[in-house]
């Protein structure tokens, strides 16, 4: 199948995209063809500087017919009216978490997508779980582990960020920053191994950064099936090993956990490493399993290919349901109603 020809929007984010499609002699799957950013001088540079097209707006991408898709990298904020632009233009789209912050409109725009024949998709939740998550649901169904009941998902760098007039700057676009920004991971990945949110509870602070925002949060979240789980993630920690994604599920007879390995542990940092421990009984001793996967097949990560074969027409196997979509940003909306209350206090 031949590579999908993609325009890419928002240079803030986008930029780091762009370096990953462009690496390596650039993606088997996706043809970046052009960029474009309000920054328009921004956006001029950068299609000189990597011999790509100049787009001064989005109508102009839109208006291209050589571009099959459009890559939008823009804040979060009422993305789902660029996507409708997007879809209703006759292109598809690859997009970034979190999807947008109002879920009736999340989901109005999926469903408007798939009406349309359009492809939709973001690096999370995943179109189709990854391999990580494929794992540890079989291993749920396998060793009868029962119901989750406790679990926890961590994740962490050192910024020290200054204040630049950003979205990240403003509590109302940007709640509990570290967890909008990075454990929205960890919403998406406890929502499809744990179940349905109920509600939820969120704490913050500031340690280090200059921003108005905070740069430590923890998220709490109480599922339908009583499963209780925490979200933690900062941007104050430099243990010379960031963005860890470090999860640990607790069920009724077992525990799964998943790491990202260091150098030490298998000289390549790059794997996903997974360990279930299993009760077999008072009189017997627990069975253990560990399992190592390229961490280029975990959750986060671009599914270009699959983006490839849904444009293409190929039917995916395994996809997500669009609610869980709505669901995490529930979520986010809980968490931002609460740090909103904080701030007035």
């Amino acid at each position: 199948m031949s590579r999908v020809k993609l325009g890419l929007v928002g240079l803030n984010f986008g930029r780091h995209i762009v370096n990953d499609l462009l690496a390596d002699g650039g993606n088997p799957f996706v043809e970046l063809v052009g960029v474009c950013d309000l920054d328009q001088e921004k956006a001029r540079k950068m299609a000189a500087d990597r011999k790509l097209k100049f787009y001064p707006t989005l109508e102009s991408m839109l208006a291209d017919p050589e571009l099959e898709a459009i890559g939008l990298y823009t804040p979060p904020v009422n993305r789902h009216r660029l996507i409708d632009q997007v879809i209703c233009a006759g292109k598809h789209v690859m997009t970034t978490k979190p999807f947008d912050r109002d879920p009736e409109a999340a989901r109005a725009i999926l469903k408007k997508a798939a009406e349309l024949g359009k492809v939709v998709h973001l690096n999370s939740p995943n179109p189709v779980p990854p391999g990580d998550l494929k794992q540890i649901l079989a291993w749920q169904q396998e060793y009868d582990l029962g119901q989750p009941i406790l679990a926890s998902w961590q994740t962490f760098a050192r910024y020290q960020e200054q204040p630049d007039g950003s979205w990240y700057d403003d509590p109302a676009r940007c709640p509990a920053p570290p967890i909008f920004r990075l454990g929205i991971y960890g919403i998406n990945d406890l929502l499809q191994l744990c179940g349905t949110p109920l509600d939820c509870t969120v704490q913050e602070s500031r340690i280090f950064t200059g921003r108005p925002t905070a740069d430590n949060a923890q998220l709490g979240i109480r599922f339908v099936n009583g499963c209780l789980a925490t979200v933690s993630a900062s941007f104050c920690i430099d243990n010379g090993r960031p963005y860890r994604n470090i999860m640990t599920i607790h069920y009724e007879r077992g525990t799964v956990t998943r790491n990202l390995a260091g150098v030490e542990a298998y000289g390549d940092p790059a794997w996903s490493v997974l360990t279930l421990q299993r009760s077999n009984g008072p009189e017997a001793a627990p069975s253990f399993v560990e399992v190592r996967l390229p961490r280029g097949e975990g959750s986060g990560t671009y599914q270009w290919e699959n983006f490839r074969d849904a444009v293409r027409g190929k039917k995916l196997v395994g996809e997500i349901d669009p609610e869980l979509i709505v669901d995490s940003i529930r979520v986010i909306n809980a968490m931002f109603e609460q740090t909103q209350k904080q701030e007035k206090k």
